[in-house]
């Protein structure tokens, strides 16, 4: 934001006052200011502004996080490390830590003795914070959030940290929605097959896929892997008024998707 002398009268000096905004920012800036006038002898007079912007505490190995789930699920935090800016002379005392969303949870601890660099920090020294963030149950999709923390410190009394956490679903089925067209071998069947891939942190050997109508046949190819093939088999013969639609439950453990399948009627008819 600038202000500025708007008239300034042929051989006097105008000033110009001008603020940055500093929050969130770290190191070195540069912003410009472009100052318009009426002299025809020359065109507009652009000014720098340089500065080195210090704060409070250095969040290492980033000053931001991202979680996803990994192997072995959200169980294991993720960790980032609090240290004193060496300039800094107040002394780091973390409070009022908080996250923005109820399902990320956060703790710290104090660094008593050095410890060995250890799941991408650095090695720490007493003095520094440890935080520990988890996220517990947090929805589908990509959710970016934040922790929050005060200093103790005067310079930079509060601290905020943006967390971008992602979340795949159990599985991915494509399509989400199969439709089954008929055989060759008579209007009285149909099939169809969907691809569906496992979420990484959980155990593909542990897969069922069922029907809900009998009329629906399901197999799995190949049993046992993180991405298969789902293939669904239709039979009208024989059966009076036999269901055309039906739901096939993907569960791995306790976590189930359900594929809504129908058959193309419209064709089925039409087929010899």
């Amino acid at each position: 934001m600038a202000s500025f002398d708007e008239v300034v009268p042929p051989g006097k000096a105008g000033s110009i006052k001008a603020s940055v905004h500093t929050a969130n920012y770290k190191g070195s800036i540069g912003k410009a200011i472009t100052v318009t006038h009426d002299d025809p002898t020359q065109g507009p007079i652009t000014v720098s502004l340089l500065a080195k912007i210090v704060g409070s505490v250095e969040i290492l190995p980033y000053p931001a996080l991202q979680i996803g789930r990994t192997r072995r699920g959200f169980e294991t935090p993720a960790k980032l490390l609090v240290r004193k800016d060496t300039t800094e002379t107040g002394t780091l005392e973390i409070s009022g830590l908080a996250s923005s969303a109820e399902w990320l949870k956060v703790t710290s601890r104090k660094v008593e003795a050095d410890e060995p660099a250890v799941d991408g920090l650095p090695a720490a020294v007493p003095g520094d914070i440890l935080l520990a963030v988890r996220a517990e149950g947090a929805p589908v999709g990509t959710s970016v959030v934040n922790v929050s923390f005060k200093t103790g410190m005067t310079r930079e009394p509060q601290v905020t940290i943006p967390v971008t956490v992602n979340v795949q679903p159990v599985v991915t089925v494509q399509p989400n929605d199969l439709i089954l067209n008929p055989n060759p071998n008579g209007a009285e069947s149909a099939s169809g097959e969907a691809l569906v891939a496992v979420r990484e942190d959980l155990d593909p050997k542990k897969v069922t896929v069922v029907s809900d109508v009998p009329a629906f046949v399901v197999r799995v190819d190949p049993p046992g892997e993180r991405a298969f093939r789902v293939f669904v088999e239709w039979s009208g013969k024989g059966k009076t008024a036999a269901p055309t639609s039906a739901l096939i439950h993907i569960r791995v453990g306790k976590e189930n998707v359900d594929l809504p399948v129908r058959v193309n009627l419209a064709r089925v008819a039409q087929a010899p």
